[in-house]
């Protein structure tokens, strides 16, 4: 039926006007994701903003890396603030791109993290006896403090739009609300994997006793542990991506490898921090914070992924990874009304 142009305007929405997707999107080899183009105004300068901030700041850290001598707390801290700041820059960017609420829930909680260090780095030694490195921290943290102040509200309010709408979920997997919740779950999964892998690194340079005092047992361990941690992480991701079961279970029987590690060495750092001064009682605190952070974290990515398995073969593979996750609204209405 033809309508003209007044009762078009008059005429009431179609399912295909209701189903329209708000953003656009494009199937990817990870699954359905954002162009930038679909970004909306406060999405945009929020990923404008923090992608400015955290670079000047990374740059800021390099420089302070660079001017400091490697068996300090400060080179250390350095180096975990490197870190932290480019696993922001992939939360953000990620977050958005893939409409991740849980990753920009990190993110905030990062920003946090790096407001409160940048704080503390400054008050503990100011040094003006050093102008250059005295500028440094204070520019520094102004920077930190206004970007935090603008980012981290906006943020939230991302963040909530985001698990609210469940838009790209719904343009994922269709108005099944039960596979929606278990699109939203492996979604989480992902986000813990990546947090993990974060908090294992971090924790990788903070039991290194201020940079330089490692032995060929130390220097091993972390290299390997490094790179087992990584596999660990991208196993995980792999299990939940093909839904293989056999992957899943060597991925849980490799489960307690990381989490035994790093209580060692946390009862390794305690039994030195008795004996610690000054800035190593601040290194040898942060390691042990990390470490139970790590070990929280790593026990919930166990039980998330446990809960994952139990979905496999119920088409949510097909509908993230494969031809009908495109966004195509036809594909999603024929489904739900059952033409």
């Amino acid at each position: 039926m033809m309508y003209s142009e007044s009762e078009n305007e008059e005429r009431p929405p179609a399912i295909s006007d209701l189903t329209r997707p708000r953003h656009a999107t494009q199937q990817t080899a990870i699954g359905p994701t954002r162009s930038c183009g679909s970004l909306e105004k406060h999405e945009l300068f929020f990923l404008v903003l923090t992608i400015l901030g955290l670079l000047a700041t990374l740059g800021l850290t390099i420089y302070r890396l660079t001017s400091v001598k490697n068996d300090t707390a400060d080179f250390t801290f350095a180096l975990v603030l490197i870190i932290n700041t480019v696993a922001c820059l992939i939360f953000v960017v990620h977050g958005l791109m893939r409409e991740r609420p849980y990753e920009v829930a990190i993110f905030i909680i990062a920003d946090v993290i790096l407001l409160i260090y940048c704080i503390v780095n400054y008050a503990e030694k100011p040094r003006w006896d050093d102008p250059t490195e005295h500028a440094v921290k204070l520019v520094r943290l102004i920077l930190v403090v206004v970007f935090s102040v603008i980012a981290v509200p906006l943020a939230i309010y991302i963040l909530v739009s985001f698990y609210q709408s469940r838009n790209l979920i719904f343009r994922t997997v269709g108005a099944n609300a039960e596979l929606q919740d278990m699109c939203d779950l492996t979604f989480f999964n992902e986000a813990l994997l990546k947090l993990d892998f974060q908090l294992e690194l971090s924790m990788v340079v903070l039991v290194m006793n201020k940079g330089t005092n490692l032995n060929i047992e130390d220097i091993v361990v972390l290299s390997v542990g490094t790179v087992f941690v990584l596999c660990w992480a991208i196993l995980g991701y792999l299990s939940m991506r093909f839904e293989n079961k056999v992957l899943v279970i060597i991925f849980l029987l490799l489960w307690w490898c990381e989490p035994a590690y790093i209580i060692y060495k946390m009862v390794d750092v305690a039994q030195m921090l008795h004996n610690a001064e000054g800035d190593t009682t601040l290194v040898s605190a942060a390691a042990i914070a990390c470490g139970i952070a790590a070990c929280l974290v790593h026990s919930l990515a166990l039980m998330v992924t446990w809960k994952v398995w139990s979905n496999f073969g119920n088409g949510l593979k097909e509908k993230v990874y494969g031809q009908t996750g495109t966004g195509d609204i036809r594909y999603v209405v024929e489904e739900e009304t059952g033409t």
